[in-house]
C-alpha cells in the first residue's frame, strides 16, 4: 500500500507552530518518523492564509534535505503549488484537483504540465458526494478528464471522500462500495484517501480509522493519507497485505517482523 504521510500539515497546531518560530527541528522530526514508520510520501500542506507560498517553498526545503522521499505538495493556493512543482527533488503528486469550477481551472494547467501524479477528489460545486453512485458519476468525469489531457492510470490516485460515518447510517457501506466499482473499472489507478476524516466527531478515533482502512484495503484501496506513526497502523497493513495475497510469501511482514518495523 502507498502511504501519504499526512503530519505535516500547517493547521495542526505543532506545524503552525513550527512554521512560525522557523522551527526546523519539530519539521524534520515528524518527517523522520513518517518515514520510518513506513511513509512512501509526505504530504506538505502550507494551510497559511497569509504567507502560503512562502510556508510551502520553507516546508519543502526542510523536509527534503530530511528524507529521500517524494512529496505530496498540498495546498488550496495555486501559485503556492507552481512554486512547489518548481523545487521539488522527485516526481510528486499534487493534492488535489476536483470537480469543484475553480479548483478544475487553476489545477488542470499544473497537472497537465508537469511531470507528476495528481488525487483526484470526487468534490464538486454540490459539496461532497451523497452516495455511491453519485461518486462513480463524478469519477467518470474526472478521472475521464485527467485520462483525456495524459495522465496514465497509474498516475492518478482517486480520492472519493471519507465521510463521518456516525452521521450517515450508510456512509460506511456506500464507500466500500465505491471503492470496489472503482478497482473493476479502473485496474490500475490508485484509490485513496484521508482515511482519519470518517471517525470526526468520535471517541478513541484510532479503532475506527484502522477498521476502515482495513476493510478498505480489502474492497480495492491502495493508498492512503494517514498518520502512519499511530500505534498498530503498519502492522495491520502488512497483515492485510499477506491476507489478500499482496504479500507473497509474507516476505515483507517476516521482514519487518525481523527488524522490529512492526
Amino acid at each position: 500500500m502507498i502511504i501519504i504521510g499526512e503530519r505535516i500539515n500547517s493547521t495542526r497546531k505543532q506545524v503552525k507552530e513550527a512554521v512560525e518560530a522557523q522551527n526546523r527541528a519539530v519539521i524534520e522530526d515528524l518527517a523522520r518518523s513518517q518515514a520510518s514508520f513506513g511513509a512512501n510520501y509526505i504530504d506538505v500542506n502550507g494551510g497559511h492564509p497569509s504567507r502560503e507560498i512562502e510556508v510551502v517553498k520553507w516546508l519543502l526545503e526542510v523536509v527534503q534535505s530530511t528524507v529521500d522521499l517524494p512529496v505530496a505538495l498540498d495546498s488550496s493556493n495555486p501559485q503556492a503549488v507552481q512554486e512547489g512543482l518548481k523545487l521539488v527533488k522527485k516526481k510528486p503528486i499534487i493534492n488535489s484537483v476536483s470537480l469543484e469550477k475553480d479548483r478544475l481551472k487553476n489545477y488542470l494547467p499544473l497537472v497537465r504540465d508537469n511531470e507528476c501524479s495528481v488525487i483526484a477528489l470526487l468534490m464538486s460545486d454540490d459539496g461532497v458526494p451523497s452516495s455511491s453512485q453519485d461518486r462513480q458519476q463524478r469519477a467518470e468525469d474526472l478521472v475521464g478528464k485527467l485520462l483525456d489531457m495524459g495522465k496514465k492510470q497509474n498516475e492518478i490516485f482517486v480520492d472519493p471522500c471519507f465521510l463521518a460515518i456516525y452521521t450517515e447510517v450508510n456512509a460506511g457501506l456506500d464507500m466500500l462500495e465505491s471503492v470496489r466499482w472503482m478497482r473493476n473499472r479502473w485496474p490500475e489507478i490508485h484509490i485513496s484517501g484521508g482515511v482519519s476524516n470518517a471517525s470526526h466527531g468520535l471517541p478513541k478515533r484510532k479503532w475506527i480509522n484502522q477498521a476502515y482502512l482495513m476493510l478498505a484495503l480489502g474492497a480495492g484501496l491502495d493508498a492512503a493519507i494517514i498518520d502512519p506513526c499511530v500505534e498498530g497502523t503498519l502492522a495491520l497493513i502488512m497483515a492485510t497485505e499477506v491476507i489478500l495475497g499482496k504479500d507473497q510469501m509474507a516476505m515483507d511482514y517476516i521482514e519487518a517482523a525481523k527488524t522490529d518495523k512492526i
